[in-house]
């Protein structure tokens, strides 16, 4: 690497450490926040529009539209209650393939948004996906649905290690479409009609009809 190329970016990095350092917390949280918002969304594009990440296959590729975002929302980023589910269900969940993928009950999620209180259930691939995975699936559908996003519902990643203290990040800014909102060629679970919130998720991934 070029020698003052290394600098200036060091220098860069501990400016902009400082400045951070020097702010009060709530705003340096929403700076943090913003950066991962932006990083996820920049990250997915670059997925679909590369010809060798994309999940597209060929013939598909001229009628991509591309990805669409609503605008950044941080209301829409919420600490929400986390309850487990004891001896949770392994549960049939129908595909847009008309087959079946099993999902085992986790936990729930329980916020407010806009005065109102919702829940949402998170759930574990059945199988696991490897041994260890502590990764949780959150599929879910809103009052946008089929009109300003997927009518297929939209889906969201986390892990067990984003629960801490009886709480977890629910953050649907960094809600995505399923293959499927893109592709024939994929089988992608549809949410369970208990995921169904009855609200307006105006945050995350758009769609271009």
């Amino acid at each position: 690497m070029n020698k003052s190329l290394f600098l200036f970016g060091f220098a860069s990095f501990f400016l902009w450490s400082c400045s951070m350092s020097s702010l009060p917390k709530n705003e340096k949280e929403k700076i943090l926040a913003l950066s991962e918002i932006t990083d996820f969304q920049q990250e997915l594009m670059d997925e679909w529009n590369d010809p060798e990440t994309t999940p597209l296959h060929e013939d598909e590729k001229a009628a991509f539209k591309g990805i669409t975002f609503f605008p950044v929302d941080l209301k829409y980023r919420i600490n929400a209650d986390f309850k487990p589910i004891k001896n949770g269900k392994t549960l049939p969940f129908p595909t847009s393939a008309n087959k079946i993928k099993y999902f085992k009950e986790y936990g729930k999620a329980i916020f407010t948004l806009d005065s109102k209180q919702f829940e949402l259930t998170l759930y574990q691939s059945e199988p696991l996906h490897s041994e260890g995975d502590e990764s949780l699936f959150l599929p879910f559908m809103d009052e946008t649905g089929g009109e300003t996003s997927y009518g297929g519902g939209r889906y969201m990643d986390l892990n067990i290690s984003d629960i801490k203290n009886g709480k977890i990040l629910i953050d649907f800014n960094l809600a995505y479409n399923p293959y499927c909102a893109y592709s024939k060629y994929y089988n992608c679970p549809i949410p369970p009609a208990n995921n169904y919130l009855e609200t307006e998720i105006k945050a995350g991934v758009s769609y271009q009809q």
